[in-house]
Order: C-alpha cells, then structure tokens, then sequence
C-alpha cells in the first residue's frame, strides 16, 4: 500500500509540473503536436501490448527501454517530414522525444533482478509487431499531408548508407560478444557517425553560395538517412529486449540522447536571446532611418 501511495504522489507531483510548464506556455499545444502525440502514442500501446499480454513483460521494464529510443526516431523522421514539405512538423516532432523521455521516467525504477522470466517471442509475431509500429506515424504522415508521396521516405541512397554504415561497424566488432551486444553496439555506432557526418556536410554547405536554394531539400534527405539509422537501433533494441539481453542498454540509451541532442542544437536550433536582440536593433535602425527620410 505505501508502494502505491508514493507511486500516486510521484505520478501528481509530475503533472504539476507539466500544467506549470503549460500554464507558462513553455509547452506550446498545436493541432500539429496532436499529429505527433497520436503517432507516438499508437505504435507505442501495440508494442506494450504485445509485451504484456503476449510476452508477460512488465509495464515498468518495457517503459525504462522502449518509449525513448522510439520517441527520438519519430522526433528525428518528423524533423525530417517538416524540412521537406515546409511544415510545422520541425519543432512539433519534438514532442515525441519528450513523450518518450516521460515514459523512460516511469520505468526508470523498474528493478532488473526483481523481473520474472517471460516468454520468448514468435518468428512471426516479432515482425509483424515492429512492422505495426512503423507503419502507422508513415501512414499518418501520409494521410495529413497532401503532398507526402510513400515512395520519398526510403530513397535508396539514403537506406544504402545507412545499412552500410551499420555492416562497416558490425563486421569489425569482437565476436567474443553475444550476436545482440554486436547489434546494439553497431546500430548506436552507426547512429553517432551518420549524425557527425550530417552536421559536417550541413555546415560545409552553408558554405557554398547554391546551397541556400536547396538547403531544406537536403538537409531532410541527411536527416532520413539518419532516421534509418535509428530505426535500426529502435529495432535492435526492441528485439534485444524481447530476447533478454538489456544489461547494456541504460549506457546506450543515454549515448542516444546525447547525440540526438547535438543534433538538434547544431542543426534546428532556435535564435538565442543576443540574436534576437541583434535583429530587433537592427530593425529599429531601418525603421529610423526610414522615417528619417
């Protein structure tokens, strides 16, 4: 009883914090954050569900491993939808990242020697689980915009690179290691090269004097292949976690994070303060001198 008394504390002390946050409009509630909380929170309950029900995994240990690497691949696939089509999606897809993030915190108490053995997954079921998953933010993303075509989110140049990023690591890894501790290993490898590279190449087009005609166009293209590489750590993880073997991936996850992180700051970040106040001086100055004459 004291277990869930501190449990409900928790649970409203957290939600006082989210209404704060709300009541200052830091969270900023759009019909297009409505979009990403429903292609987050959909995939997201198949997948719970079919651990619980059909592998009797705990609510708690699916929580601590599943909703954040996937809240973070939708985070980076809407970027990626938004930079393409010119749609809010850029910073609404952000929304998922946090969401998984506040499920990642209900789990994060989940004691690993406390949990019972479940079951092993099917040959069959596994797959048709992830395909679920992933298909239903594609399919909404599809469905809400007009001029979202299916073929466009798996360019071959873009799954090329990123599958080849990801065999490049695996092969030259130990294999002393389990088979799933090479997966985790290469898939999260493969995520903080193509992040490095995306960010280099970014920077070396803003360079170039063509590149600010076209700089939305391939930036999503970069940012899809990055999608790809972390659709495979999602589906690494998941696998992993349906077959037992999640001692490493408390490190991992937060490796993920921070890469995720550099990302979004060095490639989508929002003007700071002395930016802003430098456009705004900037524009007095106009004004003045237009009024001047």
């Amino acid at each position: 009883m004291k277990h869930w008394k501190r449990k409900t504390l928790a649970a409203a002390f957290f939600a006082v914090v989210l209404l704060g946050f709300i009541q200052n409009g830091a969270i900023y509630v759009t019909a297009h954050n409505g979009v990403v909380l429903l292609a987050f929170a959909l995939p997201t309950l198949v997948m719970s569900l079919y651990c619980r029900f059909g592998l009797g995994l705990g609510f708690g240990l699916f929580c601590r491993y599943i909703p954040l690497p996937f809240g973070l691949l939708l985070s980076a696939f809407f970027i990626s939808v938004g930079l393409r089509y010119e749609h809010p999606f850029v910073l609404g897809g952000l929304i998922a990242a946090l969401a998984g993030g506040c499920l990642a915190a209900l789990g994060i108490n989940a004691k690993i020697e406390d949990i019972q053995v479940f079951a092993r997954p099917s040959i069959w079921a596994l797959p048709t689980v992830l395909f679920i998953a992933l298909s239903i933010p594609l399919a909404i993303v599809v469905g809400s915009l007009e001029s979202a075509q299916l073929h466009q989110f798996w360019e071959p140049l873009n799954l090329a690179i990123a599958l080849c990023a990801f065999f490049a690591i695996f092969c030259v890894l130990d294999t002393s290691t389990s088979i799933f501790e090479r997966l985790q290993s290469a898939s999260l490898t493969a995520v903080l090269l193509l992040t490095g590279f995306l960010v280099y190449e970014y920077f070396v087009g803003l360079e170039r004097l063509e590149f600010a005609e076209w700089t939305a166009i391939l930036t999503s293209q970069n940012v899809m292949t990055l999608v790809i590489a972390f659709t495979l750590y999602f589906i690494v993880v998941f696998v992993s976690l349906c077959y037992h073997h999640y001692s490493q991936l408390n490190i991992r996850h937060w490796h993920l994070v921070e890469t995720f992180l550099f990302f979004v700051f060095m490639v989508i970040a929002p003007e700071s303060i002395n930016e802003i106040d430098t456009d705004q001086i900037t524009q007095e100055q106009i004004d003045q001198m237009t009024n001047d004459q």
